[in-house]
């Protein structure tokens, strides 16, 4: 169990939220970028109910561990908000300091391996989260390039990577057009094999797998691809 300790919006659709509780205290350090399941309290209620019970996963949805911080046991997470409604995002959006939100997980961390010959990243909003502490964990040597795809040139966020890493932001809030493939079939290919990060709307993501295997280096090994929603 934990409790909403501080508020920050990053821009018009994303929502910072630090969480903290006793329960931290054995949160696995080192895990940002992998997936956890968030716990939200049903109608009527303000407290999540944890543990296993009959329909118990209708109130769980995935997030991204953004940042957690082993010495305060405090837990970042960035929830897409404005943009759709659904049980995570209508909470983060009325979200106030001292609410409860439930934690189950975390789980593995999503990218392959950070001492490839270079990075491929391709995340839309959802993954955005992902990517970006994945960027941050790159060595400083790393170089490649990733493809972060935002609604808005607001929603463009501050993020610390390394200096032969290209940044390039997609802002497209046409959601039915593949903007980042075609970002992607306009990246220069480097030498070697690369480790390739896929995040976004399923189809989305499908289609972009399929151009990556045809290039050279590509490694199924080295590949992370998840759809992480449906148009």
């Amino acid at each position: 169990m934990t409790q909403v300790a501080q508020i920050e919006d990053l821009g018009p659709h994303m929502r910072r939220i630090t969480l903290t509780g006793e329960d931290l205290n054995d949160f696995p350090p080192d895990q940002e970028s992998a997936h956890f399941k968030a716990i939200f309290p049903q109608p009527g209620q303000t407290i999540p109910k944890l543990g296993i019970y009959p329909g118990f996963k209708k109130w769980m949805r995935s997030y991204t561990v953004r940042a957690f911080n082993d010495q305060t046991k405090t837990l970042t997470v960035d929830f897409a908000v404005n943009d759709h409604k659904g049980l995570g995002t209508d909470w983060a959006g009325r979200a106030q300091v001292g609410d409860y939100l439930g934690i189950a997980g975390p789980g593995d961390t999503k990218h392959t391996n950070y001492a490839a010959d270079w990075h491929l990243l391709v995340a839309d909003l959802t993954a955005l989260p992902a990517a970006a502490a994945v960027l941050e964990k790159l060595p400083r040597d790393a170089k490649g390039t990733a493809h972060l795809q935002v609604p808005t040139a607001q929603d463009k966020q501050r993020i610390n990577y390394p200096k032969d890493v290209n940044i390039n932001w997609v802002i497209n809030p046409d959601l039915t057009t593949n903007r980042l493939l075609n970002a992607v079939q306009n990246t220069p290919w480097l030498e070697g094999e690369p480790a390739i990060f896929i995040a976004a709307e399923s189809s989305q993501m499908k289609a972009i797998k399929k151009y990556v295997k045809r290039m050279p280096g590509y490694s199924r090994q080295q590949t992370y691809a998840s759809g992480y929603w449906k148009a």
